[in-house]
C-alpha cells in the first residue's frame, strides 16, 4: 500500500505503474456489504443451532419408555402438570385427551433430534 491511502499498481500489459485514489470509499462499501452479508449468514445459522439445541434439550428431558428408531416420526406432547413424552401416536391418532401436543420428530444418524412440519391432511 503506498502513502495517503493509495494503491501502487502495475498495468501487466503495459508495465506501466499508477496510482488509484480514493480506492476506500468503493472498496469500503463492498467489504461492508460481504461482511454485513456474511454476519447475517452466520446469525441465521447460529439461531437455528440455538433452536436445534432446544429442542433436544426438552426432548432428552421428556419421558421415553422406548428407543427411538433412527427416520421414524414421534410425537412430543405435554401433560397437564407439564411434563412432556414421546410417543408414536399422533395427535390425529391419538382421539380425545388431555394433552397438549408440541411438535412432531425425526432422530439423524448422529442422534440429533429434528423438529419436522407434518403435511395438513
Amino acid at each position: 500500500m503506498g502513502i495517503n491511502n493509495k494503491i501502487i499498481k502495475i498495468d501487466d500489459v503495459e508495465g506501466a505503474v499508477y496510482e488509484i485514489d480514493e480506492w476506500k470509499p468503493t472498496q469500503s462499501t463492498q467489504v461492508k456489504k460481504h461482511f454485513t452479508e456474511r454476519f447475517k449468514e452466520l446469525k441465521e445459522a447460529y439461531d437455528k443451532l440455538i433452536e436445534d439445541f432446544n429442542w433436544n434439550k426438552v426432548i432428552f428431558e421428556s419421558e421415553m419408555l422406548f428407543t427411538p428408531v433412527m427416520g421414524k416420526t414421534y410425537y412430543l406432547f405435554q401433560r397437564k402438570d407439564g411434563t412432556n413424552f414421546m410417543t408414536l401416536i399422533s395427535s390425529d391418532e391419538w382421539g380425545d385427551n388431555d394433552f397438549k401436543y408440541i411438535g412432531a420428530f425425526k432422530q439423524d444418524s448422529r442422534q440429533k433430534w429434528n423438529h419436522i412440519e407434518l403435511e395438513e391432511k
